[in-house]
């Protein structure tokens, strides 16, 4: 066991730096959603286009998940992480420049593709600081730096500095940039001390024969999870738009749907160390199919915050929960890589979401018929998470 783990201050300074890096992407992933009103008709893009340009970024996401997991395996966390934080912050800056449907796609990819290292990191270097009694609590207390951040952002698009939509980019490009030092500063080295450098094998050992179960489970669980959480996140400002809410009122509704997932996440990690994932999963994704009927039906702006806030609350429970269960399941040699993985396809679904949403209002669907095609999606998600909790914990 290294220093790190033996210093009780040194292990809270690494989650306050993995929290605040977690916030820098969930800022940028909703910077997306809340520069939407603005940004698509300044210019010009048509709902699939837009659709694109939502899910550009997280197919770069998908890919610097899938590599940045094992590069760190090999070279160490903290590295990757700072890299991510400058890329990211870069084309972040850069995605104001954008002039047309095209530019913005490239930007907005690269600006995934520099991001997509930093959740697999934050997530690894969580777990491997806690104790065994609390690494779903502390891994759902960084991850809910997503949610927040993305609450941020929210609260950012309501102030008037936001009537320009360019300048929440601006933010979102600034903020990891100062904050890299800090990374480099704070952060372990994150490499694991007896590491295999097994390359190909490394991945394949996920799919050993008592591995399969849990990874196939895992993956379809925060495959479907992003899915319903990215669609949200980037169509639910834009979606209550249309409904008639004013837009203060929407970007609202999108900072209550983050606020009530960071909450979540925090009870959620408390509910699974006491007691296990199992219920956790299952009740919190039953409960979300209910929440997302409702806020399918809800036509009154209080009602909308109040549904907004509870889909949030169990939808990111039950994807804090996935996240904190999965460094438990691969060994130390493997952890980053399979962390990675998962991570890369939960991105696979977060880049169906927008897209779904974009197919379905081009074809004239309102937000209402939109939410309620999620309800079934969470269903079988959580199902997907009732057989990882069974599997996981008869093969661990």
């Amino acid at each position: 066991m290294d220093a790190d783990r033996r210093a009780p201050s040194r292990a809270w300074m690494i989650w306050v730096v993995c929290l605040l890096a977690a916030m820098l992407e969930g800022f940028d992933i909703q910077s997306m959603g809340v520069a939407a009103p603005r940004m698509v008709p300044a210019l010009g893009l048509s709902p699939g286009q837009a659709g694109w340009a939502f899910s550009a970024s997280l197919i770069g996401l998908m890919l610097g998940a899938s590599g940045g997991g094992a590069i760190a395996d090999r070279i160490g966390r903290r590295p990757v992480l700072v890299f991510s934080a400058i890329a990211f912050g870069l084309f972040s800056l850069a995605t104001p420049l954008a002039r047309g449907f095209e530019p913005l796609l490239a930007v907005r990819f690269l600006t995934g593709l520099g991001l997509g290292g930093a959740m697999p990191m934050l997530i690894a270097l969580a777990s491997e600081q806690a104790g065994a009694a609390r690494k779903a609590t502390m891994v759902a207390v960084v991850t809910a730096g997503l949610p927040l951040g993305g609450a941020l952002a929210g609260l950012l698009a309501r102030s008037p500095l936001a009537e320009d939509w360019r300048m929440i980019f601006v933010f979102g490009g600034i903020a990891p940039l100062l904050a890299a030092p800090l990374l480099h500063l704070v952060l372990p080295l994150g490499r694991p001390e007896a590491i295999a450098r097994q390359g190909r094998a490394a991945l394949a050992s996920l799919f050993a024969p008592a591995r399969l179960p849990v990874t196939v489970s895992l993956w379809l669980a925060v495959a479907l999870t992003a899915l319903i959480l990215h669609l949200l996140l980037n169509w639910l400002p834009t979606l209550l738009v249309a409904r008639g809410l004013p837009k203060s009122a929407a970007f609202a509704a999108a900072a209550l749907f983050n606020l009530g997932g960071a909450s979540g996440g925090i009870v959620f990690g408390l509910l699974a160390d006491r007691f296990g994932p199992r219920w956790p999963l299952v009740g919190g994704f039953l409960g979300l199919a209910v929440a997302l009927l409702g806020l399918a039906a809800a036509g009154a702006g209080g009602q909308i915050a109040a549904l907004a806030f509870a889909a949030g609350f169990l939808l990111m429970g039950g994807q804090f929960t996935l996240y904190g269960l999965a460094p438990r399941l691969y060994a130390d040699a493997v952890r980053g890589a399979g962390v990675g993985a998962a991570i890369a396809a939960s991105r696979l679904g977060s880049i169906f979401g927008p897209l779904a949403a974009a197919q379905l209002i081009g074809g004239g669907a309102g937000g209402g018929t939109v939410v309620g095609a999620l309800v079934p999606v969470a269903l079988a998600t959580g199902a997907a998470a009732a057989v990882l909790a069974w599997v996981g914990r008869r093969e661990s």
